[in-house]
């Protein structure tokens, strides 16, 4: 562990190594609002925007001492984050050790993340305790089916993460499924990270070639960047082809660049556990209120310990729930329920209210289907008009059949439209995104 990681364990009142452990939801509560306070003290001190803001609204700084104190703060938007990018820097330029982006996948623009080397510090501490959790050790090769350069975070993340750890680092980073499956059989990697439906093509493509993904010496799958579970925590049809396809446990993480933290799943695989001394969560109505324990609202965090670009009360779009429930492996901290949708892509379909997420994911079951991506507009009554494009590889499939599946899924059927392969891939893999797109708000 580097000095950086040693300092962050000493502020957290830690002894051991970078996983924390907790012994009480009190010892935890006790710790988040002294490094909460410490964190709002800061931001109010450095970030320009955040000094405005509290002045604005007549808060002292002082007076926030308490997780239930966040209450009477406002929260803060993506936009707000765009559009006075620079008035968050809480340092000056000199400190400024890394720039990152936003991969700007819901339609944003990107958004310019900067970070000092605290923050670097704090990235890998943060990726470390997500890869010792589902049982890295440093004996691993870790393949990061992640990018690393165009100023994406993920990648840096995971490459930091094993480097405290000590573990082997292969940065794959993008590629098409015959360079990846080269490389591991290459290398030999024991631990994959990596966006599923990648990490699918991958296996798929060596099994076509008569070759045996499930032979390699990969026994977990990190999955990043898609859904894994569904609300009842149950693994989502295209998680389970990936387990069986190569014989490896597979866990759920969730992120963003603007929190700079990971829910990640432990070895029971049942929700992302949150990481007191890094983060504060919420989960909060459309009025901005926490919401009872285990109903659902959007994700807002306040990553402690930010340097760089500190944020209070960020929403992050997403919807979830919470669960405080101790965890069958014994830790004490909160989860993070699976990410439902994207709380601005609701969709109102026929008296019922959906997610495309949950469209889509009533396909990747279904042999045959390649894959799709969901249109959204909106008819004159205010409902709207869903259409979901299939591309199929198999020609016994009809729409009577993706309509049979869908409604018994979901009990409500978006119009079907059958499209080829290459108008799939075009529409949701363009160039100018580092992120496979397949919902578009026409709205």
């Amino acid at each position: 562990m580097n000095s950086n990681s040693a300092h962050l364990l000493k502020k957290a009142g830690a002894s051991k190594h970078a996983a924390l452990e907790y012994k009480s939801k009190a010892e935890i509560l006790n710790l988040q609002e002294r490094l909460l306070t410490e964190h709002i003290e800061y931001t109010c001190k450095h970030s320009p925007f955040y000094k405005s803001l509290f002045a604005r609204h007549n808060i002292d700084p002082g007076s926030i001492k308490r997780i239930s104190d966040l209450s009477t703060l406002p929260c803060t938007s993506k936009t707000d984050l765009i559009d006075q990018n620079e008035a968050f820097l809480a340092c000056s330029e000199t400190e400024i050790a890394d720039i990152c982006l936003t991969s700007a996948t819901t339609g944003d623009k990107p958004t310019i993340l900067y970070q000092t080397q605290d923050d670097l510090s704090r990235l890998a501490y943060n990726e470390e305790a997500t890869l010792r959790m589902i049982g890295i050790k440093p004996d691993d090769k870790i393949i990061i089916f992640a990018a690393i350069d165009r100023c994406f975070m993920a990648g840096l993340a995971y490459y930091l993460g094993a480097m405290n750890i000590g573990a082997t680092a292969i940065r794959a980073g993008a590629g098409s499924p015959t360079q990846q499956w080269e490389l591991i059989k290459a290398t030999g990697p024991s631990v994959i990270i990596g966006v599923p439906s990648l990490i699918r093509k991958i296996g798929q493509h060596a099994i076509d070639k008569g070759q045996r993904p499930d032979k390699t010496p990969v026994h977990s799958i990190l999955g990043i960047g898609e859904a894994l579970r569904a609300e009842d925590m149950k693994l989502l049809p295209l998680a389970s082809s990936v387990e069986k396809m190569w014989s490896a446990k597979i866990y759920s993480t969730y992120a963003s660049s603007e929190m700079a933290t990971a829910f990640s799943e432990c070895r029971e695989a049942s929700g992302g556990h949150l990481r007191p001394e890094l983060l504060v969560l919420e989960i909060l109505d459309d009025d901005s209120n926490p919401v009872p324990n285990g109903e659902k609202g959007e994700v807002t965090v306040t990553p402690l310990g930010v340097k760089g670009m500190p944020l209070i009360r960020f929403k992050t779009g997403d919807i979830s729930f919470l669960v405080e429930e101790d965890c069958p492996c014994g830790r004490k901290t909160a989860r993070l329920g699976p990410i439902i949708g994207r709380k601005n892509q609701m969709l109102k379909l026929k008296g019922t209210t959906i997610f495309p997420s949950a469209i889509l994911s009533s396909l990747e079951a279904v042999d045959g289907v390649e894959g799709g991506y969901i249109e959204a507009l909106k008819n004159s009554d205010e409902t709207d008009d869903v259409i979901l494009y299939v591309a199929i590889n198999d020609a016994s499939i009809t729409i009577k059949y993706l309509v049979d599946t869908i409604r018994a899924k979901l009990r409500v059927v978006p119009q079907i439209n059958i499209i080829s392969s290459e108008e799939l891939h075009k529409k949701i893999s363009p160039p100018e995104k580092r992120k496979k797109v397949t919902f578009f708000d026409l709205r």
